[in-house]
């Protein structure tokens, strides 16, 4: 079923023009990049060249072209999670720090990041099950209480939409909404350009 809708797909992107796909969703990223063959190399379906991006990763790149400035600095001390599809898979972590660190914020890292990042538990289709008998701890409360355990950070901050919903509902679980809040990289890039 993927081939068939994979080789759809790429039909129908070989009948527009472009350049770049950017993409919020490191999952989509992934495929677009390496399960499509979607890069710099082009697709030979009538693309020259084809870059797939992150929106980090496009952000990063408007600020150090100086394309992007910001009208204030943030001030804050957050966390940040890198996506498995973003981080393991496709070796991005720069990206998404630098563009924090351009909005005024200051990266606090967990014990677990980077390479030895910890799964959000919502991969691979897991976002739409239940948990089966025994579980005593999803991974995304896990998560959510290794992040609260560093001291003054305000924020947990992700950039995918999977994440977003699976550790907004962690905080919920693990009681700790006063102590940490879920924000999308985004946001915090929106607060800054914000006067």
């Amino acid at each position: 079923m993927f081939d068939l809708l994979r080789e759809r797909n790429l039909q129908t992107l070989s009948k527009a023009q472009f350049k770049t796909i950017v993409t919020t969703d490191p999952h989509a990223f992934n495929t677009l990049k390496n399960e499509y063959g979607l890069n710099a190399n082009g697709n030979g379906r009538g693309n020259n060249h084809v870059e797939v991006l992150h929106y980090t990763e496009l952000l990063d790149r408007l600020i150090e072209e100086g394309k992007l400035t910001f009208t204030r600095k943030l001030n804050q001390v957050v966390t940040y999670h890198d996506a498995c599809y973003l981080g393991r898979y496709n070796g991005i972590y720069d990206a998404p720090r630098r563009v924090l660190g351009a909005a005024g914020v200051t990266v606090k890292e967990m014990s677990r990041t980077r390479a030895r990042s910890y799964c959000c538990g919502g991969g691979g289709g897991r976002i739409w099950m239940e948990d089966g008998p025994g579980i005593k701890e999803r991974p995304s409360e896990n998560r959510i209480r290794e992040a609260v355990a560093l001291n003054g950070v305000s924020s947990f901050v992700v950039a995918c939409p999977k994440d977003v919903a699976m550790f907004q509902d962690a905080v919920k679980t693990t009681g700790t909404e006063s102590k940490i809040a879920v924000r999308e990289l985004s946001e915090l890039v929106w607060d800054a350009l914000r006067d």
